[in-house]
């Protein structure tokens, strides 16, 4: 088992104390897009787990520092970031969905929150998810945040290339997927689809596909 997933369960399980909702996000999770859960192997292991609690206000955000203390985490105070806690050696960044409660957040986090879907492990253990139109779109929106410079090195469109790769039907679930993030892609992505840094980009952060079948995809999606 891939050591992305056994942090994500042993999270997991932790977090059950919490006794609220919660939703993975984030690169740990990128493997449980693929179509076959074997290609789980090959994906990059993380630094962190990260996690998108529904809150509205900061006093909310202190309470649940609060309880997720009394469940065992420990913020990490000497990282420098402010939602970062560890939990049985494992780092994990909590993230409010509401942008004005840290001061940071990102866009796609409480619509993805509330239309999060179930994961199931073989094992039968269920967690909560972005669905796969939310994902992309937060993990772009993710990048633009962090500068939106080289996509060669990006390590947000690393994780979105994974998916075009080893999701085989990512075009369909992005088609039928909600409108503003169809709009989403649309307004952001079609201006990088003709240039041919993006197809460098793609070669970068590829395994073994074609490029070409990605962009094919990616174009009809965006109705190019």
């Amino acid at each position: 088992m891939h050591e992305n997933i056994v942090r994500i369960k042993s999270v997991a399980n932790i977090l059950r104390g919490l006794g609220q909702p919660y939703v993975f996000v984030g690169g740990a999770t990128v493997s449980l897009y693929a179509t076959h859960k074997a290609l789980a192997a090959s994906i990059r292991p993380t630094d962190d787990v990260d996690v998108v609690l529904e809150l509205a206000s900061y006093t909310g955000y202190s309470a649940m520092d609060e309880r997720l203390r009394a469940i065992g985490f420990e913020n990490a105070k000497d990282s420098g970031v402010i939602c970062r806690y560890k939990v049985d050696g494992i780092i994990v960044d909590i993230m409010p969905t509401a942008p004005g409660i840290l001061g940071f957040s990102n866009k796609w986090y409480p619509d993805g929150f509330r239309e999060a879907v179930t994961y199931t492990f073989d094992d039968g253990m269920e967690i909560l998810i972005f669905s796969l139109p939310y994902f992309l779109a937060s993990k772009w929106e993710a990048h633009i945040s962090r500068g939106g410079n080289d996509l060669r090195t990006s390590r947000d469109f690393e994780d979105m290339v994974y998916v075009f790769e080893n999701c085989h039907d990512f075009d369909r679930q992005l088609l039928e997927g909600p409108k503003p993030v169809k709009e989403y892609f649309a307004r952001e992505l079609a201006v990088h689809l003709t240039h041919p840094d993006f197809e460098e980009a793609l070669y970068c952060h590829m395994e073994t596909s074609d490029p070409n079948r990605i962009l094919q995809k990616l174009k009809k999606v965006l109705a190019l």
